[in-house]
């Protein structure tokens, strides 16, 4: 089948390109990958075609991109030789299919006529700084990739003269060392309360013009009422780049004089975990300035001079984010400070925006495309430039219209416009301190608790274990490279490494696409990280279902009530015989109750000794003590011997007149064939004779 021209039939082209790519599809996906492996396994021959196919798509992907990095202008790609460098390069075909949809978008505005025709070529250059000059009022356009994140610039930080520290135990120290405009001394602190000392949290370093805003005295200028002043032509004027100490101080002769600064800032965070102030434009009533604070990064405390300038107003829009930036990278701090934020409140205005603002007073329509531009490119491209100088040359001429709006709803006391700047002070006392880590419980912006609350899926156990570890895990490495969480792990990608919990390297690098450059690093202690994780979770299981059972047990045994250490008892009056308290008498109630209860004889131990009884008290017991010595139990046991259980007294009494042994001292059992005949008894006398069969080793025994 021949392939049309599509220089001449682009539609059938077009045609014979998805048939083919439709076949090519249903018979890929015809194919079961993951068995593969066993195929290939069984057929020889098929491995060898797998082979081939995979060697001849490579082979086309390699030609296919380096042609297209050719014709973007891009640098060449190196060529993959296997599945490792597909997944080690990916990042570079990226950049190819951006690129091309850059300049499929580029193509498509020019044929809808949203694009003046230019050179489709001039849309991605080899180095990010040399960009394509958009046309004026073309806010529709996209923002190019390359300008949005810039991947070959030389990371500023390296150049800092003061070393980023990122560690969350050392809290951050000031870098002011010249207080211009003081009423206080540098080493002045206001005195700390009772509730921080009971705290035990030591005190943030203070905010060392803190007096300085609560005592300020606003210059008379800013409460007159005059008509506004018109801002220059914005295609009449330019700015001025400052990037070096000599063009600084030059800035700051011309500023002399000035009753109002406008200020803004420009700020980069994707490649620094605290981030750094990339541009500041500063404009007057004539001129435009817009400094390169990463090369002046370390001079730019001079500013004090007229920032912390009472009787110069400060105009920011938003400046609560503004004020942060400029304590933490240069030690600069704002006294008598106009938020136009602010005053859209106190207004009520329908919207805050600066771009609102700019519509309603300057019939400006603001281009907002290169808010999250990449501002570490040098040097700057004039639509940048343009978009950076925009923000504060406009500002002045509505700071008049609000003021004026805001004396004109005031009585006497300009309530309205001290109400302003009393939000604007509070803002300007902001102090910066570094944001920790709370592992445990996940509070502050950046902890687990926040992302936790936005993840809507339910989390298991094990799972919530290698959330909190890998988050941990994903500050900790960005603290340490100095980068952001997002550029070293984003949410989504962490979200799915907890939802999946690999159980290997490939299986981490498979969770993230494309894969970030420190995960494919740390691919290996990553998954090692989630394995202990959790077996950490099964142990804590395991620890708390041991204490539910030990709890269960606890509760199962009755609990005594515990007895009150502190009772109170109501005192009552009673009458009470003296003679209760008598212990002579007590002593001898007790005598006569025991002499009543005891008993002088035991079954066991015979007579009490200490027991004195009546005369004929001892006959009768020594009769009876008789009788019970005598008598004995037989036991039908062969040899089976008893000794008779005698008294005290017996046993006395036998001690003193010892016996000649008998041969009636025991009876011994004979069997009825060895017995001898019986011999008769003689006859009895004529006295009553009573006759005790033996039940022992005793023979009967006549009692006269």
């Amino acid at each position: 089948m021949d392939i049309p021209d599509p220089s001449t039939d682009f539609q059938g082209y077009q045609a014979s390109l998805f048939k083919a790519l439709t076949a090519a599809t249903n018979a890929t996906n015809a194919i079961p990958v993951e068995d593969l492996g066993f195929l290939r396994s069984l057929d020889r021959s098929l491995a060898k075609d797998l082979d081939l196919s995979a060697s001849a798509l490579l082979s086309t992907a390699n030609r296919l991109t380096t042609h297209c990095a050719k014709d973007l202008g891009l640098d060449a790609i190196q060529r993959t030789h296997d599945i490792d460098d597909v997944n080690d390069r990916f990042s570079s075909v990226v950049d190819v299919i951006d690129g091309l949809f850059e300049r499929a978008d580029v193509c498509l505005d020019e044929m809808t006529g949203k694009g003046d025709k230019k050179d489709v070529n001039a849309t991605v250059k080899a180095h990010v700084t040399q960009v394509n000059q958009q046309p004026d009022n073309k806010n529709d356009q996209p923002l190019e990739y390359k300008l949005l994140r810039a991947s070959n610039v030389v990371r500023p930080q390296i150049n800092f003269k003061d070393r980023v520290d990122n560690s969350p135990t050392i809290p951050f120290e000031r870098k002011i060392t010249v207080k211009p405009h003081a009423k206080v001394p540098l080493e002045h602190q206001a005195p700390i309360t009772d509730s921080v000392v009971a705290s035990g949290i030591p005190p943030a370093m203070p905010h060392p013009y803190a007096h300085e805003i609560q005592h300020i005295d606003y210059p008379d200028h800013l409460f007159q009422s005059r008509p506004p002043v018109p801002y220059t032509s914005y295609d009449d004027t330019h700015a001025i780049w400052v990037d070096t100490e000599k063009a600084l101080d030059d800035m700051m002769d011309a500023l002399d004089g000035a009753k109002e600064l406008a200020v803004d800032l420009e700020h980069h965070d994707y490649r620094s975990y605290q981030g750094f102030t990339c541009l500041m434009q500063l404009s007057t009533r004539d001129q435009d300035y817009i400094i390169d604070t990463l090369a002046l990064r370390h001079a730019l405390w001079k500013l004090n001079e007229y920032f912390a300038d009472p009787e110069i107003v400060k105009l920011l829009h938003g400046a609560k984010s503004d004020i942060i930036w400029l304590q933490r990278d240069f030690g600069l701090y704002i006294v008598n400070l106009f938020d136009t934020y602010d005053a859209t409140h106190i207004l009520e205005f329908p919207h805050h925006s600066l771009a609102y603002l700019l519509q309603k007073y300057c019939k400006v329509v603001a281009d907002k495309k290169y808010q999250l531009a990449d501002w570490r490119i040098r040097p700057l491209p004039q639509e940048m430039m343009d978009y950076a100088r925009s923000d504060t040359h406009y500002l002045l001429y509505i700071y008049d219209q609000l003021r004026e709006e805001l004396l004109a709803g005031s009585g006497t006391h300009q309530n309205l416009l001290r109400a302003v700047l009393q939000r604007s002070a509070l803002t300007s006392a902001l102090v910066y301190e570094k944001e920790p880590y709370d592992a445990e419980h996940g509070r502050g912006a950046g902890g687990w608790a926040n992302l936790l609350t936005k993840w809507r899926h339910s989390m298991n156990q094990q799972q919530l274990y290698v959330f909190k570890a890998l988050h941990q895990w994903r500050d900790t490495t960005a603290r340490q490279e100095d980068e952001s969480i997002r550029y070293v792990l984003p949410n989504h990608m962490l979200l799915a490494l907890v939802e999946r919990m690999p159980t290997d390297s490939p299986g981490v690098i498979g969770c993230c696409n494309p894969c970030p450059p420190s995960i494919r690093r740390n691919a290996q202690a990553i998954y090692m990280l989630i394995q202990r994780a959790k077996a950490d979770a099964l142990n804590q299981h395991d620890k708390a279902t041991e204490k539910k059972q030990q709890s269960q047990q606890q509760q199962s045994i009755p609990q005594q009530q515990p007895i009150p250490q502190h009772t109170t008892a109501k005192q009552v009056k009673m009458d009470v015989d003296p003679s209760v308290f008598d212990l002579e008498k007590i002593h001898k109630d007790r005598q006569d109750t025991t002499a009543h209860l005891a008993s002088p004889h035991s079954v066991l131990f015979g007579t009490s000794a200490s027991c004195s009884s009546s005369t004929a008290d001892r006959d009768a017991q020594a009769i009876a003590n008789h009788i019970r010595a005598t008598l004995t139990i037989a036991l039908p046991m062969d040899d089976l011997k008893i000794k008779a259980v005698l008294d005290h007294d017996d046993i006395r009494r036998k001690e003193q007149n010892p016996s000649p042994p008998a041969d009636d001292e025991e009876h011994v059992y004979t069997k009825p064939e060895q017995r001898e005949t019986k011999k008769k008894r003689p006859a009895a006398s004529d006295k009553e004779v009573i006759t005790v069969k033996s039940l022992g080793t005793k023979k009967s025994r006549k009692i006269q």
